[in-house]
């Protein structure tokens, strides 16, 4: 439901609606202080006249700061519209508890809208011409904090199109959102466009489903990135990755006190690790799914085209490629961030990560003792099955030529003879 309106705003020109009834003498004294501060006017009216304008102020919300919580005064309600001068309308909507859970919620609403004068707003408001126009122009916004990022974007396949004002080409809001900042998984984040990736890649490559679940779009789309391995907790049972729901988190903690030495984990370490957080037997147990990702993240806005894209599978399918030779374990923390702990390579082999590396196996990329050993019995138990029994045929055809011919009857003439 709309919130009871105190003014319409049109290119500066305010209008004041008529008071309700029961409210006349409070909307007299909100007309008075309008005219000192009308920012501050606008706010008073709607908290007296609407006590459901902060009904979502409510739990994550609650973490906000006062002058959020007033933004949040207006703008929280459905509905609330800016008509563009192309005779478009933008929504001015934000849902409180999605940009308080963001990772922009602690940073505040004046920190990406600095450009806002609470002293002239809202009678005195920008003219946007365009919605889209408006967009590419916010990505200025974004490299003030993320100056990085967006310079290797600029060099990227996504901003490529857009000096030469091919305006649909992706910003930063097509991919991480504007008010409701999360971090995503990158197949995620990705398929929302290219929602055809899972047929194209099926055309060439083997195990496609399996590929574009462990490894990050990024980790073949940025070719000239350093890639790792991460060993994320997963769930077997309900094929999901584990989030860590404690309060105060745990998995670090329990990463430290199984890594005594502070210097990575090592297979035993990892061992007791695992140990530790499958300590509740009646628990679903949890194992480590190895996804290949970049090592900073900030290279992933630097990506190519697909003729440009890695399609060597040696990049990963052969021993000491490059990413398996910086390994981290992690979680997925309640932000959906991955809280990552530094592992040593050497657990990628070890015969004592094999139990909890059972999700995770690259064939030639990781040189796991144990499981080599079992392949090659595999392989030789195998081909023993039709070459012994080829051998055990032909033993058995010539042991029974042989006592053909000695049973044989004499000849006539032999016979005579005797």
């Amino acid at each position: 439901m709309r919130p009871p309106a105190i003014f319409e705003s049109n290119e500066s020109e305010i209008l004041l609606r008529e008071p309700l009834t029961g409210f006349r003498r409070v909307n007299t004294m909100i007309i008075e202080t309008f005219r000192k501060n009308l920012a501050l006017a606008v706010l008073a009216a709607i908290f007296v006249l609407s006590p459901l304008t902060f009904k979502s102020a409510a739990g994550a919300v609650d973490s906000l700061s006062d002058a959020d919580k007033l933004c949040l005064g207006c703008h929280g309600y459905e509905g609330m519209t800016k008509e563009l001068t192309d005779g478009k309308k933008l929504s001015l909507h934000i849902k409180g508890e999605a940009f308080a859970e963001s990772v922009h919620g602690a940073m505040g609403c004046a920190s990406c809208h600095a450009a806002i004068d609470l002293k002239t707003h809202p009678q005195k408001t920008q003219i946007i011409a365009d919605s889209r126009k408006y967009s590419v122009a916010m990505t200025k916004v974004c490299a003030g904090c993320h100056a990085e990022a967006v310079k290797q974007n600029e060099t990227s396949v996504h901003a490529a199109p857009l000096p030469g004002g091919r305006l649909l080409a992706p910003v930063c809001t097509d991919c991480h959102g504007s008010h409701a900042i999360r971090s995503k998984t990158a197949y995620n984040t990705c398929a929302g466009c290219h929602q055809a990736v899972m047929n194209n890649h099926e055309k060439w490559l083997p195990n496609a489903g399996l590929h574009l679940g462990v490894v990050s779009c990024a980790a073949c789309h940025a070719p000239m990135a350093l890639r790792m391995v991460d060993l994320r907790l997963y769930d077997s049972t309900t094929k999901t990755w584990v989030v860590e729901k404690q309060d105060p988190p745990q998995f670090e903690k329990m990463a430290r006190a199984a890594d005594k030495d502070g210097n990575g984990l090592d297979a035993v370490e990892l061992r007791k690790l695992m140990a530790l957080i499958n300590r509740d037997p009646a628990a679903p147990q949890k194992s480590l799914r190895g996804r290949i990702e970049l090592r900073t993240d900030i290279e992933a806005h630097e990506l190519t085209g697909k003729a440009k894209a890695i399609k060597d599978c040696a990049k990963c399918h052969q021993q000491g490629a490059e990413p398996f030779q910086n390994v981290t374990v992690s979680i997925v923390s309640a932000d959906g961030k991955p809280l990552r702990y530094k592992a040593q390579n050497e657990v990628l082999g070890s015969v004592l990560s094999g139990d909890s590396l059972r999700e995770f196996y690259a064939v030639g990329g990781t040189r796991n003792g144990l499981l080599d050993i079992l392949l090659v019995l595999a392989v030789l138990g195998g081909l023993s099955v039709p070459i012994g029994h080829q051998i055990l045929k032909r033993i058995i055809m010539n042991e029974l030529k042989r006592n053909a011919q000695t049973r044989a009857p004499a000849a006539p003439e032999d016979q005579g003879r005797a």
